[in-house]
């Protein structure tokens, strides 16, 4: 299997893509509105305004915190919107797919540089069934488009090491341009490039510490931090300017004020971590690295762990551009996380904030693969039990890819909540570990208190219905008609829609009518009212 020749791995991948693709163009009006979506589409309007205004019209400097983020896949989203006939969050769900099928292909870009076809092949698949990324493509404008550029700035980083042409430089100024214009967090990345190329430029002195051979391994540093590093980062600042209206307005103190700010995010809001509660700001220092452990694929995690076996082999056949890149890949999948474990920052909604982990992970979990499989045929001779070893492990990943496919399929469109056996699967995490924390189940649950409404005979005539929400209201109200006004879950109302976060739906008595589940763990609740409610005190979760 892995000694193919490239052009059919370079046809698989392709075959997987435009799967994906179709998966896309099927289901991208499945995905109902996050909790934070409201906002970011009228970020992304102010941002479009602010250019249309001739830089004049600022007001994307009063919504919540979001102009610490560029406007890159915002701006983008509420330009093309105009030209669509889809309804506008349809649209960014379509256009935030193919952010992260972007990704997608990014990964089989990577992987291929780092192991050949196959593993290219091997990471793509694995990424895209990581339900963590995939459920996330649809309607996370921040993490996914991020997650890309992450991707993509670390591929023509790799190729710089190879052979750094004048046009895989300007690409790489702007894929670290574009993904700086999405979060300035990603300048990190520039820094791992750095460290590499150092490295790499004093190894002479490992082997004659003179002067002259020192100052042969400066002038090298020197030629290449003018003829490469400096270009990238001029044309990447500039890009990031570009697309990021509140950076424009201060360009060098603005940046540096929105990374410090990130480093001490102060969201503080309760948090669900292995059945007990914490705040976004006391959250224990294993909240990343567990979080991981229950949300990627079981088959993912061992083939991390069989990385670290069988890295000195893998290492020791690396090109040495291939070493500098898989140096920077580690550095990049590594630092944040070990940075969330000694430094605890505010953190929330599991670890979206680093979805752009997920393709590294992939690409080394790729990596392992192949060896196991080189490894197992070893083990046996003779040319039919070879091929039988190679045929029945190729069954083996298969299953574990089809299995997880499965599972995929029975949560869509709420991939994001998944949880592995290590976490008891979906049913055993609830209550324990954090699941539908965007509350995108309001869709499905406001069209079917629509369904019910509509099977008593509908609105009375002149009378509107009041609906009590814990949860996030746009979610919902989207989605239901003027005859449906909104109040806070302890006023007076006909129904209660609650999500299951924070165990809302316990808040306030009534009659369960609608249940909107998946694999049996409830994700929002609507319930019936009208024969008499009680009042309760509210609560900090309440949206208004």
């Amino acid at each position: 299997m892995l000694t193919l020749n490239l052009k059919i791995y370079r046809h698989a991948a392709w075959s997987v893509l435009g799967v994906v693709f179709v998966f896309i163009l099927c289901t991208f009006r499945h995905y109902g509105v996050t909790w934070d979506e409201e906002l970011q589409s009228q970020y992304g309007q102010a941002v479009a305004d602010y250019y249309a205004s001739g830089f004049k019209d600022l007001h994307y400097a009063e919504i919540f915190n979001l102009y610490l983020y560029g406007g890159m896949f915002d701006g983008l989203a509420s330009a093309i919107d105009h030209y669509t006939p889809f309804f506008v969050y349809d649209t960014r769900h379509f256009l935030n797919a193919l952010m992260g099928l972007l990704g997608l292909w990014g990964v089989w870009r990577l992987g291929r540089f780092l192991g050949g076809g196959a593993v290219g092949l091997i990471a793509l698949i694995f990424c895209a069934t990581v339900p963590s990324y995939y459920g996330h493509m649809f309607n996370n404008p921040k993490d996914i488009p991020f997650a890309a550029g992450i991707v993509w700035t670390m591929y023509f980083m790799s190729r710089s090491y190879a052979k750094p042409t004048r046009a895989t430089l300007m690409k790489l100024g702007l894929a670290l341009g574009l993904t700086l214009g999405v979060r300035v967090g990603g300048a990190m990345i520039f820094a791992f490039w750095l460290a590499p190329m150092g490295v790499t430029a004093l190894l002479p002195l490992t082997r004659h510490a003179d002067a002259k051979t020192f100052s042969v391994c400066v002038k090298d540093l020197w030629r290449r931090g003018w003829r490469e590093v400096l270009p990238v980062g001029i044309l990447a600042y500039v890009l990031m300017l570009i697309c990021w209206p509140w950076a424009q307005q201060s360009p060098v103190l603005n940046p540096l004020r929105a990374l410090s700010e990130f480093s001490n995010f102060p969201q503080d809001v309760e948090v669900l971590l292995d059945g007990t509660s914490y705040r976004s700001t006391e959250l224990p220092w294993y909240y990343v690295p567990l979080y991981f452990g229950i949300q990627l694929p079981e088959f993912l995690l061992f083939l991390m762990a069989a990385c670290s076996f069988f890295m000195p082999k893998i290492w020791r056949h690396f090109t040495l551009p291939q070493k500098q890149s898989f140096s920077l890949l580690a550095l990049m999948a590594s630092f944040p996380v070990v940075y969330a474990v000694v430094r605890h920052p505010a953190l929330y909604d599991t670890v979206r904030h680093f979805l752009f982990v997920i393709p590294l992970v992939s690409i080394v979990a790729a990596l392992a693969a192949r060896e196991v499989f080189f490894a197992c045929i070893a083990f046996v001779q003779g040319r039919m039990a070879k091929r039988g070893i190679a045929a029945a492990l190729c069954a083996v990943l298969g299953v574990c890819i089809g299995a997880q496919i499965v599972v995929m399929e029975q949560l869509h469109p709420y991939e994001y909540i998944f949880a592995n056996r290590f976490a008891g699967g979906v049913r055993g995490a609830f209550g324990r570990y954090e699941s539908d924390y965007w509350g995108s189940s309001f869709k499905e649950a406001a069209q079917k208190i629509q369904d019910f409404v509509a099977s008593e005979g509908g609105v009375p005539a002149g009378k509107i219905y009041k609906i009590a929400i814990c949860g996030p209201w746009a979610s919902a109200m989207i989605y239901l008609p003027p005859n449906f006004e909104p109040v806070v879950a302890n006023e007076p109302a006909e129904f209660f829609l609650s999500t299951t976060r924070w165990m809302c739906q316990n808040m306030r008595p009534g009659k369960e009518i609608i249940r909107i589940e998946r694999m049996g763990v409830p994700l929002s609740i609507v319930k019936d009212l009208r024969d008499g409610y009680e009042h309760y005190e509210g609560n900090e979760h309440e949206k208004k």
